[in-house]
């Protein structure tokens, strides 16, 4: 199933392109959403493992394989 692109849309005789991804939506991408969950995601990894660790005192994820 593709995407169907339709007939650019005619405003007052000019004619208007269709919405379309650039570089620019990429990047504001990554900076608004990507990251942020990312670093989320990250610090919550971290605290997992320092709890896991300090108070249980037992391993957490892939440090078990290590050790």
């Amino acid at each position: 199933m593709g995407l169907i692109r339709k007939r650019p849309e005619r405003i007052h005789g000019y004619s208007i392109p269709a919405p379309r991804f650039t570089r620019w939506a990429l990047i504001y991408f990554l900076k608004y959403v990507a990251l942020p969950v990312l670093l989320v995601l990250l610090a919550l990894d971290l605290g997992l493992y320092f709890l896991f660790r300090e108070v249980f005192n037992t391993c957490y994820g892939i440090a078990c394989f290590w050790s």
